[in-house]
């Protein structure tokens, strides 16, 4: 007796996870109102093909920093910047990053109007090898680069910019300014 009113129930929301997997005419990003009401039976289908080409990428759990080596530049003792970049994976699940090219991260240094000093990637070669990267929990990627002080002037300030290409959300952006 009680199988009788399940068997429509299971064919109604058959009917309706069907229209919703369907791409109605409505505003881009917001969920249809089948789709949020079967959100709790989502798990029984799997991952959707949008989530699939999203990556795994959980930007709250990602950390990064940017320190520089040396810390105060003074430009009469100092050819060369080190400056690293430190991505950390706080959370509890494991994070993986997808670059094109087996260049990891870009370097630029911008003077106080903006306009473009250096570029660590212009004289480093990089080869078209798709790669995944994969941080664990508790773990961290760091990358060192060394950027040149030859175009700076004492006392203007720059801006150094670290960052991984294929990531807006991976972006670090500190102030140095030299001395004589």
């Amino acid at each position: 007796m009680k199988f009788r009113h399940a068997i429509p129930l299971l064919l109604w929301m058959a009917l309706v996870s069907a229209h919703a997997s369907e791409e109605p005419s409505r505003e881009p990003g917001k969920p249809s109102v089948a789709s949020r009401f079967l959100k709790p039976w989502t798990i029984f289908r799997g991952s959707s093909e949008k989530e699939k080409k999203q990556g795994t990428v959980s930007w709250k759990d990602l950390a990064l920093t940017t320190t520089f080596d040396p810390v105060s530049v003074k430009l009469s003792e100092t050819r060369q910047i080190k400056v690293t970049l430190r991505l950390a994976n706080k959370g509890k699940r494991l994070q993986q990053l997808s670059f094109p090219t087996t260049q990891r991260i870009e370097v630029l240094v911008r003077n106080n109007a903006g306009k473009l000093v250096e570029q660590w990637s212009e004289d480093q070669s990089f080869s078209d090898e798709p790669t995944l990267v994969a941080i664990n929990p508790g773990e961290r990627l760091e990358y060192s680069v060394s950027i040149s002080t030859r175009d700076m002037t004492a006392g203007q300030s720059y801006s150094v910019e670290a960052f991984f290409p294929n990531y807006d959300h991976l972006k670090a952006t500190k102030t140095i300014v030299p001395e004589k």
